[in-house]
């Protein structure tokens, strides 16, 4: 008798779930301002914290939907948008992309992603932000770091285990279900989505998933779901900086001497005065200083100065890096850890990553990611694999992909990858270009072209 009312129980709560309808409140404020001359449509809407996790909790994402003052036929489909990471928020961008020259005359949707900074709850973890910056200001440096780092994310993963939240649920199929669940509630036929660096993978599983709610996609930076990012990482970063260092200096001898100092100080130890404190930094903060210009579009032309420099006992710009890691996160870093560790590192071998590393001499001992296997020791989810199939269809309508020839973290050849299953798209590599090259200006142009092409046909 127990045996058949403890199925029944089971059954109600597994019935119960199925049922569930989301709920969306319109006008509820979101916690972003309207910096625009634009009306926005603003609220939330609560969707289930683990759709296959049997009972679950109800978190709340909030969107802005910002109305372009004439819609004119042709030009009644929104686009939807969502920042990459993953962990980066998204809301902040419904004031700047109305400015662009695609988007002044299109309605536009901007999504929270769930377990971001503004979504609820919030999966930000402040605990690894204050013991880094107070270790930091105390002369912590390399290991010692490193271990109040990992101490940070147990305080943050206990916290938020124990206000029961489940971090099975932060991943990217659940993602594309929220996506769906808010397009219902919009009740809007189709959408345009806009997908940059991590997002690009998330709008083309939705794409992929409701392809016929899907008008076209726009894929800025791509990252996609079939490579093992951490795997690669490594020949990622050194190959675009070869490419670099030879198109600005004309010749690989620069690389050669970078390669050289950078393996000779690996065990040393600098010390720097900044805002009155001394704070001690090694390799890996130099090595730092050259990535952060690998990321900036303006500052490509300036990174073989910068090696020159500090081959030659140089650190000019350390500074920066310091006041950088000063600076708390702007990812909300427990989404990041579940995301990653769930449906990226499960996929990934452990070894191959240390014998990759060992084939580039000047990267060894630098954390290409700030999720490793040792984050997956201390942050514990269920690989995403073991309830859910990822979708493997192609997509068949427009899509545009934009690639940066010098982007180190999603080189051009992962754009040439995604064609595999998206067989109509439109593949753009900007020269002199790093990530994210659709904000650029000849980004924005193609971007609007794209754009008028669907409109047109």
């Amino acid at each position: 008798m127990v045996k058949y009312f403890i199925s029944f129980i089971i059954l109600t709560i597994f019935l119960a779930c199925k049922n569930y309808e989301p709920k969306i409140i319109i006008d509820k404020p979101v916690p972003i301002k309207n910096k625009t001359a634009r009306t926005w449509k603003q609220g939330w809407i609560s969707v289930e914290e683990n759709r296959m996790g049997g009972s679950s909790n109800l978190i709340e994402l909030p969107f802005i939907l910002s109305k372009t003052p004439e819609i004119t036929k042709g030009n009644d489909i929104p686009i939807l948008i969502m920042s990459g990471g993953p962990g980066n928020s998204s809301l902040n961008m419904a004031n700047g992309v109305v400015k662009t020259l695609w988007g002044k005359n299109k309605d536009i949707i901007v999504f929270e992603q769930r377990g971001t900074i503004h979504s609820k709850p919030s999966l930000i973890c402040p605990e690894i932000d204050s013991l880094r910056i107070q270790g930091l200001r105390n002369g912590f440096f390399g290991k010692s770091l490193d271990s109040l780092k990992s101490l940070g994310i147990k305080m943050c993963y206990e916290r938020l285990t124990s206000l029961n939240i489940d971090l099975n649920g932060y991943n990217t199929l659940e993602s594309v279900e929220d996506i769906e669940e808010l397009r219902k509630a919009l009740k809007f036929d189709k959408m345009i989505l806009y997908g940059m660096s991590y997002s690009c993978n998330l709008m083309t599983a939705y794409a992929q998933t409701y392809s016929e709610n899907v008008e076209a996609l726009i894929l800025d930076s791509p990252l996609p779901h079939m490579v093992n990012y951490d795997e690669e990482a490594f020949q990622n970063i050194d190959s675009i900086l070869v490419k670099i260092i030879d198109k600005y200096s004309g010749s690989n001898k620069l690389y050669n001497a970078w390669v050289n100092y950078i393996s000779s100080i690996k065990d040393s130890v600098f010390k720097v005065t900044y805002d009155s404190k001394v704070y001690s930094y090694t390799k890996n903060e130099l090595i730092d200083m050259v990535l952060l210009k690998m990321s900036s579009h303006e500052s490509l032309s300036e990174i073989t100065e910068t090696i020159k420099n500090i081959i030659n006992g140089k650190h000019l710009g350390i500074n920066d890096v310091i006041s950088y890691h000063l600076e708390p996160s702007n990812q909300a870093l427990g989404m990041r850890y579940s995301l990653w560790i769930g449906e990226e590192l499960s996929e990934e071998k452990e070894d191959i990553i240390l014998r990759e590393e060992k084939k580039y001499p000047w990267l060894n001992g630098y954390p290409v990611n700030d999720v490793s296997f040792e984050t997956a020791k201390i942050w514990k989810v269920n690989s995403i694999y073991k309830n859910n199939r990822w979708p493997n269809t192609s997509y068949k309508g427009p899509v545009l992909l934009l690639s940066g020839q010098f982007d180190p973290w999603t080189p051009e050849w992962y754009g040439s990858k995604m064609l595999r299953y998206l067989p109509n798209a439109k593949h753009i590599i900007y020269p002199r270009k790093t990530h994210l090259p659709g904000f650029t200006k000849n980004g924005v142009d193609d971007i609007n072209k794209f754009i008028n092409f669907i409109r047109k046909n």
